[in-house]
């Protein structure tokens, strides 16, 4: 029905009746939607008003008309052309995502806008220049993202099966969800929340989850709770409610790609004079921290605490066992470029 068109679909239509020069006025615009005269009235008045049209009264054609050709609605007063495009151009982008939680909706919201926005906006040409690197994260079961989300919200607590990512076991969980928590890094989603199984707080990939529930129990978050401090005790995702002060040395390549990111929320750079940099952390989940370090080889060295140096040598040592049948073996340097 007509009448349950919203006010900026009536005001697209009367500016397109002024464009075409067909002098709209208030009885007819009203007739066409089925609306009261008073309701097209306040429509006119709030783009001369509000959107500052150039709506005039012309007595001979009983209707009105554009003073100054050339003005147009929505776009040209409240998007730029370089805005309208982007906001276009928003959608190819938002593609890389589908299957992450509220795309659908995003995607609908985004559609409805973009019916208001010229035909003739460049967003294809606008986005030649770029190139979007398609996400590597796993999709997110919708239904799981919305179980969680209603028992966030109605703090209810949730049971489920998950796949531990260390040693694929399976296993069933009594869960408090507190919070979600998506990690750019990762590009993964997360939940936070207490785990009756393990009597404390802990991090759950939402891909990893195999089956849920919601239960009719409530809980509290308790007042302690805080999830700057909970993010502040993990790495990697990792948590430990034991702190250490980490200290990683990183040499001079390393070190110019080291410095460009933020790793964590306590981190702290020092310069050394040779070009490299030591890294020093307050963290907890030194496990982590392992495989972290152990990435880089020998262009990192884990300086602080003991307990990290003595790990990571044992997982070199462990390593080392598997290659006892390599004996010395002469390689050709390699040009990379």
């Amino acid at each position: 029905m007509k009448q349950s068109r919203p006010p900026l679909v009536r005001m697209q239509y009367i500016d397109q009746q002024l464009r075409e020069n067909r002098y709209p006025n208030c009885t007819r615009v009203a007739r066409y939607f089925e609306v009261s005269t008073k309701s097209i009235q306040r429509d006119i008045e709030y783009m001369r008003d509000q959107l500052h049209a150039p709506i005039a009264y012309k007595k001979d054609e009983k209707g009105y008309y554009y003073e100054h050709p050339g003005w147009s609605f929505l776009p040209s007063t409240m998007l730029a052309r370089n805005e309208a495009d982007a906001l276009m151009a928003t959608k190819k982008v938002l593609a890389q995502y589908q299957g992450s939680p509220y795309y659908e909706e995003v995607s609908r919201a985004l559609d409805k806008v973009r019916q208001y926005l010229p035909e003739s906006s460049a967003a294809d040409e606008f986005l030649k220049i770029y190139s979007f690197e398609q996400s590597s994260h796993q999709a997110v079961d919708p239904r799981t993202f919305a179980l969680i989300e209603d028992a966030l919200r109605n703090k209810l607590k949730i049971t489920l099966t998950y796949r531990a990512s260390w040693n694929q076991e399976v296993t069933e969980r009594t869960l408090h969800p507190y919070i979600f928590h998506y990690s750019k890094i990762r590009d993964t989603w997360y939940l936070i929340g207490h785990c009756e199984l393990r009597n404390d707080v802990r991090t759950f990939a939402l891909n990893r989850i195999r089956t849920i529930s919601i239960t009719s129990q409530h809980f509290a978050i308790p007042e302690s709770f805080s999830i700057e401090n909970y993010l502040d005790k993990s790495f990697d995702q990792i948590h430990d409610n034991r702190v250490y002060d980490v200290a990683i040395r990183f040499n001079p390549y390393q070190a110019q790609w080291v410095r460009e990111h933020r790793w964590h929320p306590t981190q702290e750079i020092e310069e050394n004079m040779d070009g490299s940099l030591t890294l020093k952390l307050k963290v907890g989940a030194l496990e982590a921290v392992k495989r972290w370090v152990m990435r880089y080889g020998s262009e990192a060295e884990a300086l602080e605490p003991l307990e990290l140096r003595v790990m990571i040598k044992q997982e070199l040592l462990m390593a080392e066992q598997l290659y006892e049948d390599v004996r010395a073996v002469k390689v050709e340097s390699l040009s990379l470029f």
